[in-house]
């Protein structure tokens, strides 16, 4: 599983910063494949799933995807091409045997078949190699819209046929239910895009989150979950906002989830960085002592869970509660 860091631009921070929101679907998708690539493999590709070198990270080919699609053509250059994957993935039977996978994040919009087959052509043209193919639908396409490309002319005949992963078509209690953390994803992308009113956004927003708090995912992953879960259940009533807001901190002082905002855990180790030198410099221990507790009452004042507060100071979690009194 990828663990670099995930792009925050266009995160929804529910509680945080009142900027104007703009939803940016091909970036939430590229930062979710980007953090959870293998995971999505499992879902949508277990074939190739089972053949991967999970333990080797995809190269990711954005400079030569771009280079690709280097032409005056501004049907070509223009918005969303650009998001986009092209990779390398190595497979366990040796490293020279690689798999080119194409991934498109497609709501409504043109024709997608043609496009899945425009990119192919590109891709063949550039590398020499078939491209493994995904298309993930995540919104409604039109009814008659074909599931592949085909061409026929004069006795030539083309068929292209790519993998769909459909959100409209997945089960809801299977992705609720699932040990994928992808699949909480999903599930709450399906549930926004059949959200027609906040209050159903809300409740689907709360059921997210106390599937998360459910799993025994590693801390990193079940934070980063939750920015994509509330990234794309985005709430726009204020009301709705602030009580999921104090459901969420209940949740996080219960220890069943871990939400930090943005710049945190940067400032967190800022500050305790300032604390440290400031026991060295004094050469006391109650110096270094005082330097760690002020890291415990900044977090505290951010809203910051007492476990983590203990890992991040080095201090016991008892001292951590008696900070809160």
């Amino acid at each position: 599983m990828r663990t670099d860091k995930i792009n925050h631009e266009n995160i929804n921070i529910p509680g945080g910063a009142k900027d104007a929101y703009h939803f940016d679907n091909d970036g939430f998708w590229k930062d979710l494949l980007d953090k959870f690539f293998y995971p999505l493999f499992l879902r949508a590709l277990p074939d190739l799933y089972g053949d991967a070198d999970i333990e080797t990270k995809p190269r990711f080919l954005d400079k030569e995807f771009t280079d690709i699609l280097n032409t005056g053509d501004p049907t070509i250059r223009a918005n969303p091409h650009f998001a986009d994957f092209v990779l390398e993935v190595p497979l366990k039977d040796g490293a020279a045997k690689w798999v080119l996978l194409h991934c498109e994040a497609q709501g409504r919009g043109s024709d997608l078949a043609e496009r899945m087959n425009h990119y192919r052509c590109l891709i063949y043209g550039h590398y020499r190699r078939e491209p493994v193919a995904l298309a993930i639908v995540t919104d409604k396409r039109p009814k008659k819209e074909p599931s592949y490309y085909s061409n026929k002319i004069y006795g030539t005949e083309v068929v292209y046929k790519y993998n769909n992963l459909t959100l409209s078509k997945l089960d809801d209690d299977e992705l609720a239910s699932s040990e994928n953390p992808i699949d909480l994803v999903l599930y709450a992308a399906k549930c926004a895009a059949r959200s027609k009113k906040e209050l159903q956004k809300y409740n689907y927003l709360r059921k997210s989150l106390e599937l998360l708090g459910e799993r025994g995912w590693n801390r990193d992953d079940k934070r980063d979950l939750l920015l994509f879960i509330e990234r794309i259940l985005h709430l726009k009533d204020k009301n709705l906002e602030k009580q999921y807001v104090e459901y969420r901190e209940q949740l996080s002082r219960e220890g069943k989830i871990v939400y930090i905002r943005m710049g945190e855990r940067e400032e967190a180790a800022e500050i305790e960085r300032r604390g440290m030198e400031k026991g060295k410099l004094e050469g006391k221990l109650e110096g270094k002592l005082e330097g760690k507790l002020e890291v415990a009452r900044n977090l505290l004042k951010c809203g910051v869970s007492p476990d983590i507060i203990a890992e991040s100071a080095s201090l016991p979690l008892e001292k951590i509660r008696e900070l809160m009194n």
